[in-house]
Order: C-alpha cells, then structure tokens, then sequence
C-alpha cells in the first residue's frame, strides 16, 4: 500500500509539471499570434486573456492523455534507472500493480478530461462566437482612433475625429478610406465622408457604411469625382459556408451531436469522446514502455515512445478525414484507433515475457549485489 501511494504520488506530481510546462508552452505561442492580430486591429487588445482561455479547453482535450503518457515514461523510467525497481520487485511489488495504480490515475485524468471534451469545449466554443459577435456588432471594440490609420479588409482608414458615448456607441466624422491598387500600391480610390458605422449583414459580411461624401477614382490616364448620399465599402472577408457549418457544430453540445443523423455532428462527436479512449489505451502502452535497464537511463524508451504518440494522432486525424469524405463508413469510424492500438500495441507490450526479462535483468543486478555484499563481508573477516 505504501509503495502504491508512493509510485501514484510521483506520477501525478510528474503530470501536473509536464502540464504546467504545455499550457505555458501553448499560452506564449498563443498570445503572441493574439497580439500580432491586436496589433493590426483584427482584435481588441482587452480581449486577448479571454480569448486564450477560450481556446485553451479545446487544447487541454489532447494535452491531458499526452501529459499522463509522459509522466509515467519519465517517473517509472526514473524509477528504474535508479534501481528503486529492483528492491521493489525483491519484495514481491510485481508489474501488475504498477499498471493498476497507473490505471486508477488513468480514470482519474479520463474523469478530468470527459468533463473538457464534453462540456467545456463546446462552452468555449459559444462564448468566443459570442465575443467574436461582440467586436463585430460593438462600437467599443471597432480599431478606430482619432487621428490614426487602420487596415480593415482590403482598405485603410483614416477617421479624424472619433467621440465615445458610453460604452457601446461612437460617432465617426470625416473619415477618408483608401483603397490600394495592386501592382504598384497606389491609392485606386479615396472615399471621404462627414460620418460613418459598421453593420454586419446577414452573410456576415462586415460593412463600413459611409454617409454625405465624395469618392475619387484613379486609372493611369483619367481621374473621376461623384458625390454620394450613402456608399458601402466591405472591411471583412466573406464568411464561407464551410466556416459558418465547423463553427455551429463546435458550438453544439455533445448530447446533440449524439443525437443528430448529420455526417459531419456525428463525427465531431467521435472526435470529443476520442480522447477519453486514447488516455486509457496510452496508459496502458506507457507502462511497459517505462520499464528499462538500470544501466539505459531514464530516457532510453522516450523517443520510441513519442513517436508512439505522434503515430496514433496522425492515425486518428486520418481516419477522421477519410470518415467525413465517406471513404470509410461512420462506424466505427473513429473508434478503431483506440481498439487497434489496444491490440497491436499495448497487449504485445505487456506479454509475461516482457515481464520475465526484466525479471531476469531485476535478478542478475539483486544477485550481484548480494555476492558484492558477501565478498565485502568475508574481506572483514579475514581482517
């Protein structure tokens, strides 16, 4: 019982190290694609923190079964190179009650990370659509200062003057958009307007609607003026249909995608129960892999291992496509990951003869550290 706390106890303190590590990891690499955005008006720089934690469930869903893998590589790695393996097996600790304290941590990570995939990646998923909404529809998060150039779409603006009203509205007056040609980056048109908004159509199409102005249009030999009461100049891209569909299936909960008869729900609700499977059956792989000779080092089975891993999700990511372009059928679609790696990989890995070579190599080091012992012991005497 003790040697089980002991063992639970330096595994779960491992994972929560390689996690800490991850999420700081994806955090920096994150934050700065969110703030080269900000830095071009395409997002609000106040909205970043939320921004990140609403991504971050949708990666915590891979990164939990990956931080138990290596957790157990490393510590029962560590373990045995240390030769702590070998005074465990000398007093009857076998494998089998490494794997079944593995597996307890197993469950416990499948508990943490059902509750991510089911129920906080979809919660995320609307809460940054609705943000997403919010910088679209609201004034306040609109990049626009006085006296200050910003590239929305395929123009550049330029608003002089810029009163704030409360929170959620802004009067824009004389504002001059500029619209580059091509081949040499000279202005094709200038658009100047007493005032101006944003509004967002039903094909979620940003538009920048000006009002009581005068546009230029240039060409190499001819120039042109006309004065408009109301002119519209898109300042976002085309919302796809592809893009609209993946984000209303993101934004629905599991329970719905189970019950749709959709190709596409359906496989994205495969994908969310996929990592529960994949923590289980990459416990069960780590395990064997972990157990090495004291002589290899800690590190001796951690690039097999990762390669391990990395196969698996290429294998998954895979399946997934081939399953939405129909190539294979729905089921068992994705489920096929998990029982394959189940049968060709962890069970072979766990065979007794694994078992009994390491018991063998447990053996020879426990005996020659008895007869150094003897010998160490007889030398006394004869003194």
């Amino acid at each position: 019982m003790i040697l089980d706390k002991y063992i639970f106890k330096e595994l779960l303190k491992s994972q929560f190290v390689v996690l800490v590590v991850l999420i700081a990891i994806f955090a920096g690499q994150s934050v700065v694609r969110l703030m080269s955005e900000a830095s071009v008006g395409d997002l609000p720089p106040r909205l970043i923190l939320l921004f990140l934690c609403y991504s971050l469930p949708e990666f915590l869903i891979f990164l939990f079964p990956l931080t138990l893998y290596v957790a157990i590589i490393i510590t029962l790695g560590r373990i045995c190179s240390d030769s702590e393996m070998v005074v465990m097996r000398a007093v009857g600790y076998s494998p089998k009650r490494i794997m079944s304290v593995s597996l307890w941590l197993a469950v416990l990570s499948v508990v943490v990370v059902g509750y991510v995939s089911l129920v906080l990646v979809p919660y995320a998923a609307n809460q940054r659509y609705e943000l997403e909404q919010q910088m679209t529809n609201n004034p306040e998060f609109l990049p626009i200062d006085s006296g200050r150039f910003v590239t929305l779409g395929s123009y550049n603006i330029y608003v002089e003057d810029v009163n704030s009203h409360g929170q959620d509205d802004k009067d824009i007056s004389n504002i001059y958009v500029m619209e580059l040609s091509g081949y040499d980056n000279r202005p094709s048109t200038i658009t100047a307007a007493q005032e101006g908004h944003v509004i967002l159509d039903e094909d979620g199409v940003r538009w920048l609607q000006l009002s009581n102005g005068r546009r230029y249009e240039f060409t190499e030999d001819v120039s042109r003026r006309a004065e408009f009461e109301s002119f519209r100049a898109p300042i976002s891209g085309n919302v796809t249909e592809e893009t609209r569909q993946r984000t209303e299936i993101e934004r629905m909960s599991t329970a719905e995608l189970l019950a749709s008869d959709n190709l596409r729900e359906l496989v994205e609700a495969q994908w969310r129960l996929s990592p529960l499977f994949s923590t289980l059956v990459l416990c069960m792989v780590a395990v064997p892999l972990s157990m090495v000779n004291p002589r290899q080092g800690r590190f001796a089975r951690l690039m097999p291992a990762i390669l391990i891993y990395l196969a698996y999700y290429l294998f998954l990511l895979s399946l997934r496509n081939l399953v939405l372009t129909n190539v294979i059928p729905l089921y068992p679609g994705l489920f096929v990951v998990p029982f394959f790696f189940l049968l060709f990989v962890a069970i072979p890995l766990n065979l007794p003869k694994r078992h009994a070579k390491f018991k063998a190599s447990a053996t020879a080091s426990a005996t020659a550290s008895n007869g150094n012992v003897s010998h160490s012991s007889n030398d006394s005497r004869e003194d």
